[in-house]
């Protein structure tokens, strides 16, 4: 057995290569990074990307005006992983003990940190494409048109898809004869699924089933029609379900047939005959006609598509204890990680505490959509 005892610096080094391969979404977006000690529920500053808008050119230059853009994000997601060893498995050669406890534990953040930014993201996204009652390459190339339409940069595309979608998709050719990028953390290796019409496409398990209170147990949608017309720049309209009534919650998300546009809710209603209002965003590009078909998205696993700068992913470092307690934080890739040693005199055992502190916002909206699995 090996003689050298494993130290914080040595565990957070191992913990946070664990964590960083084993995420997915968090290895796909914008990551930012504060080099500050920070605090849970601290705010900071991160850059936005440049953004510029064409002129035509007549007779002389217009030169665009270079403002460093800045978002704030709240720094509210604080993962611990504790757990308890005796002396002699704090001896154990590296590898022996990142495999039995440090692996674990970075994959339990790394799962948190997913899970948690795809919950926040599926119900801010409403532009969306259904999959086919029987998924073809079609269902691709249709959340590509959505995402075109949108003006969505061809570069950096990504598709993250549910298990269940991704084995519909997995017997398809596009899929089995996609080519395989190869960079990037280990894990992601083992999600990416290849290139695919213009996506660099992955499976994450974390990929949430989005539940509505839309009564759509005969098919994937709710359709209904609009009773009053609808002006540009608008974010409410007047709809009837024909009859029925249905409760439409936050975060549902339509579309109205013959507009290339995409809403989701953002104030609850209850939709009658001709009674219901609809309160939503973006606002309306089109003016919409009285009498138009709108159609809800019913229960659907989120898949998601949508270009790296859609959403942003900032870590920043936690300051280390007080008190002569020995710690070690590390960073690297613009993350960072905290390992903190104690000692239970009670059952005479080591205490060790690997904790990551994050935020997660939306970037653009316009820069995403859902592929809609209503299996």
């Amino acid at each position: 057995m090996a003689t050298t005892l494993i130290t914080p610096l040595i565990v957070a080094r191992e913990a946070l290569i664990t964590l960083e391969n084993n995420m997915v979404f968090g290895n796909l977006v914008h990551r930012g990074y504060s080099a500050d000690y920070q605090q849970a529920g601290a705010t900071v500053l991160v850059r936005k990307p440049t953004s510029f808008t064409a002129t035509a050119f007549t007779s002389t230059v217009g030169y665009s005006t270079i403002t460093e853009s800045s978002v704030a994000i709240i720094l509210n997601q604080h993962w611990d992983v504790s757990f308890q060893i005796t002396s002699q498995e704090l001896s154990l050669d590296v590898t022996d003990f990142s495999e039995q406890f440090l692996e674990p534990a970075g994959r339990a953040i790394a799962q948190a940190v997913d899970s948690t930014m795809f919950n926040l993201a599926s119900t801010a996204i409403a532009a969306h494409y259904p999959v086919s009652s029987t998924p073809a390459i079609s269902d691709i190339a249709g959340l590509g048109a959505v995402m075109d339409i949108m003006k969505v940069p061809m570069g950096q595309r990504r598709l993250v898809m549910n298990p269940i979608t991704e084995a519909s998709y997995m017997s398809l050719d596009s899929f089995l004869n996609a080519d395989k990028r190869g960079d990037g953390p280990r894990a992601l290796h083992e999600a990416e699924l290849g290139r695919v019409l213009g996506f660099d496409t992955y499976m994450d398990q974390n990929v949430v089933r989005v539940t509505t209170a839309i009564d759509n147990t005969a098919t994937a949608v709710l359709a209904g029609t609009l009773t009053a017309a609808g002006t540009a720049s608008g974010t409410v309209l007047r709809a009837d379900l024909g009859g029925t009534s249905e409760v439409i919650n936050i975060g549902d998300i339509f579309k109205i047939t013959g507009y290339d546009e995409w809403h989701v809710i953002t104030t609850a209603s209850t939709l009658g005959s001709g009674t219901g209002l609809l309160n939503f965003s973006p606002a309306m590009v089109n003016a919409y006609a009285s009498g138009s078909v709108v159609t809800f998205q019913g229960d659907h696993r989120a898949n998601l598509g949508f270009h790296r700068n859609a959403f942003a992913l900032v870590s920043a470092p936690l300051a280390p204890p007080i008190g002569g307690a020995k710690a070690a934080v590390v960073h690297n890739n613009n993350l960072a990680c905290r390992v903190v040693y104690g000692y239970d005199q009670q059952y005479k055992k080591n205490n060790i505490s690997v904790d990551f502190l994050c935020g997660f916002k939306v970037l653009d909206k316009s820069l995403a959509a859902r592929l809609c699995d209503a299996r």
